[in-house]
C-alpha cells in the first residue's frame, strides 16, 4: 500500500521525509525472533477468550492493584493476558518465549519490527498504556504483574516516545526514518486538537473510544473509565482518561452483514430517519459484551421493547441511538469521578458521517458537538508525531488548524431523563447472560 501511495503521488523514498504509524490497540502477535514467522493468529482487542480469567484475577488483590497502577480496570482488552493466554494453550510459545527465541509486541511493534527489518523492537508510550502491562507512574513494564503471570519482562519490547526515533525503513529503496508512533485514538485526540487540560474527542469507528485530556498529572479513578499516556513528546508525559464501547460502528456492520437490513453502513441514515424515533426499543451492543463503564464479559446483545409496529427502521435507529447511549454511560462515570462536567465533544472516525448519529450524540449526551472537516483524525495524527520529531512541522503548525461542523442538544431534559433510565434497565437485563 506504501508503494501505491507513493506511484500515485509519483514520488520516490527520497522524497518522504519520515514516516508515521498508528495502529489498533492492545491487538497483540508473537513471532519467531529468527524467522520472523508468527507463532499463532494475533488476538485482537475485542476478543473475549480471557474473561473468566479477568473474573478470577479481579476478585484478587490484583484488581485494585492493576488498576492502581497501570489506570485500567482488568479486563479482556489486557495485551498481557492474551499472552498469558498463548503461553498456557499454544505449544511452543512458552518455550520460545523463556529461551529468548521469540519476541511479543502489539501491532505497532510488529509492523516497526518488519519495516526495519528486524533491527527495532519497539513500541510508543501511548501503545504500552492499553496494554495492561505498563506501570503508569514510573513509565516501565509492570514487572511485578508480569512476574505473577509467568511472563518474561524481556519479551517486552523497549518503550519510545510517541514522537521518537523508531529506526529506518530502507524496503521502498531509500532509507525512510519511522519517527512516529502512536495508539489510535490518542493520535485523533492530538489531531483533533485536544491538547490541553479538558478537551475531549469521541472516535466512531468498529467501537466508540471517548477520550479527555487530563494533562501532565496522572492520576487513576475507581470506577469504570481508565487512565491512559496520551502521548509523550520532548520528555514531557500528557495523560488521559478513556472509556470505550467494544461494540458501535460493527453494530451498523452487524445490520448489514448479518441482517441483511441495509445493503451499505451509509444507508443506515436514511432508514433510520424514515421513522421518528425508535418507538420505544432498545438495542443493547453487547455483541462481544459490554466495555467501560461496565466491564462484562460475560453480557450479550439484547433487543427489547418490541411489539407489532416495530419494524427494521426502529430497529435501525435504536442501534445508531445505542452508540450515543454507550457513550453517555462513560461520560456519566467520568462525571461522577472527577465532578467535571464535558460540555463539548469532537468526533471522528468513519461512522461521524452520519449526521443522524452525531444530532443523536449531542441530544443524549447534552453536549456540543463538533465535527472536523477530516475524520481520518488517527492517521493525521500520525503524521504529525512523525514530523514533530524531524522538524518537518513545529507545534505551532497546528494551531487552529482544525475546522468544524457543530451539533448542539435539541432533545427536551424531560426526554433524555426518561429514555436514558429504559436504556439503563435494558442494560441490566442484557448483563450476565453467559458463563
Amino acid at each position: 500500500m506504501c508503494k501505491k501511495a507513493l506511484a500515485k503521488a509519483n514520488l520516490s523514498a527520497r522524497d518522504i521525509d519520515c514516516l508515521g504509524i498508528t495502529n489498533q490497540r492492545a491487538t497483540c502477535v508473537v513471532w519467531d525472533k529468527k524467522t520472523g514467522a508468527p507463532l499463532y493468529n494475533a488476538i485482537v482487542w475485542q476478543d473475549s477468550r480471557t474473561g473468566a480469567r479477568c473474573n478470577e484475577l479481579n476478585a484478587s488483590e490484583w484488581g485494585a492493584k492493576c488498576k492502581k497502577k497501570t489506570g485500567w480496570t482488568i479486563a479482556t482488552v489486557y495485551s498481557s493476558l492474551s499472552l498469558e493466554w498463548m503461553m498456557k494453550n499454544v505449544p511452543g510459545v512458552k518455550e520460545k518465549l523463556e529461551n529468548g527465541e521469540a519476541l511479543f509486541g502489539t501491532i505497532d511493534t510488529w509492523l516497526i519490527w518488519n519495516l526495519t527489518g528486524g533491527k527495532t523492537h519497539a513500541t510508543s508510550f501511548s501503545n504500552a498504556s492499553v496494554t495492561g502491562s505498563l506501570d503508569l507512574w514510573n513509565g516501565e513494564w509492570y514487572g511485578e504483574f508480569l512476574t505473577y503471570l509467568g511472563i518474561p519482562v524481556s519479551v517486552y519490547p523497549k518503550i519510545i516516545e510517541d514522537s521518537g526515533d523508531f529506526g529506518a525503513t530502507e524496503i521502498f529503496g531509500a532509507p525512510i526514518p519511522i519517527t512516529g508512533v502512536i495508539a489510535d485514538q490518542h493520535a485523533a485526540l492530538y489531531a483533533q486538537g485536544c491538547v490541553k487540560e479538558g478537551t475531549a474527542k469521541l472516535t466512531n469507528g468498529t467501537g466508540s473510544f471517548l477520550d479527555v485530556n487530563i494533562g501532565e498529572t496522572c492520576f487513576v479513578v475507581e470506577g469504570g473509565t481508565n487512565t491512559v499516556i496520551a502521548w509523550k513528546i520532548k520528555g514531557k508525559t500528557y495523560y488521559a482518561m478513556e472509556g470505550y464501547a467494544g461494540v458501535t460502528g460493527s453494530a451498523v456492520q452487524w445490520l448489514r452483514d448479518n441482517m441483511g437490513i441495509i445493503s451499505s453502513s451509509a444507508e443506515s441514515e436514511a432508514l433510520a430517519r424514515s421513522v421518528p424515533d425508535s418507538g420505544g426499543i432498545y438495542f443493547i451492543p453487547a455483541l462481544t459484551g459490554l466495555g467501560a463503564p461496565y466491564w462484562e464479559p460475560f453480557a450479550r446483545g439484547l433487543v427489547i421493547g418490541i411489539n407489532r409496529s416495530t419494524t427494521k427502521a426502529h430497529l435501525c435507529r435504536a442501534v445508531l441511538e445505542s452508540i450515543a447511549y454507550s457513550v453517555k454511560d462513560i461520560i456519566e462515570d467520568i462525571t461522577a469521578s472527577t465532578g467535571k462536567k464535558i460540555t463539548d465533544v469532537s468526533i471522528d472516525g468513519g461512522a461521524s458521517q452520519n449526521n443522524l448519529l452525531a444530532q443523536s450524540l449531542a441530544d443524549i449526551l447534552n453536549v456540543n458537538i463538533n465535527r472536523p472537516d477530516s475524520i481520518e483524525a488517527t492517521s493525521q495524527g500520525a503524521a504529525m508525531m512523525a514530523g514533530l520529531f524531524t522538524g518537518y512541522y513545529s507545534e505551532t503548525d497546528f494551531e487552529g488548524a482544525v475546522k468544524s461542523d457543530s451539533f448542539t442538544p435539541k432533545m427536551s431534559p424531560e426526554s433524555r431523563g426518561a429514555n436514558y433510565k429504559l436504556w439503563k434497565k435494558a442494560i441490566e437485563r442484557s448483563k450476565f447472560w453467559i458463563e
